[in-house]
């Protein structure tokens, strides 16, 4: 009988500690996506100023061109030159959307949630938005993913 009651106990403190767990794993990584997202838009800000009002994207081959301007050192006119620039770089690497697990950057195209990329930039108005499915919480990157992202990305 005893064996019971304790096990009832256990039952029902799994019951009740188990949804807030997942709770708090949710808000975690809502709060990492608002967080990497802030970082990112001071490290396209900071470029902009440096570069005399002129944002990342513009006179950008690519997405991949954008990402090097951040993430390495660059002359004025925005031409890459790592280690021998003078501005940047203004971020470590592309932080992974921590909802959707991508460390990518749409340049403009359909509105932030199409969840193609990790990120959407609007060139118009040079503003950072999470590119995730609208109301999806689960928390799906790893280290490995982010890690080989941008070790691809800096190989090139």
């Amino acid at each position: 009988m005893e064996l019971v009651i304790v096990v009832v106990i256990i039952g029902i403190i799994g019951a009740i500690a188990i949804p807030r767990m997942s709770s708090a794993a949710e808000n975690s990584a809502k709060n990492a996506v608002i967080a990497d997202q802030s970082a990112l838009q001071r490290a396209l800000d900071l470029y902009e100023v440096e570069h005399q009002g002129v944002m990342a994207h513009v006179g950008a081959a690519d997405a991949k061109t954008m990402y090097f301007r951040l993430i390495k050192h660059s002359d004025l006119d925005g031409t890459v030159n790592d280690p021998a620039g003078i501005y940047g770089p203004y971020i470590n690497g592309i932080p992974a959307n921590k909802i959707n697990g991508l460390a990518t950057i749409r340049l403009a195209g359909a509105a932030a949630g199409a969840n193609t990329h990790g990120w959407r930039y609007d060139t118009t108005t040079g503003r950072i938005e999470p590119d995730h499915l609208v109301g999806a919480t689960t928390f799906t990157v790893n280290v490995e993913s982010v890690r080989s992202i941008t070790d691809t990305l800096t190989k090139d």
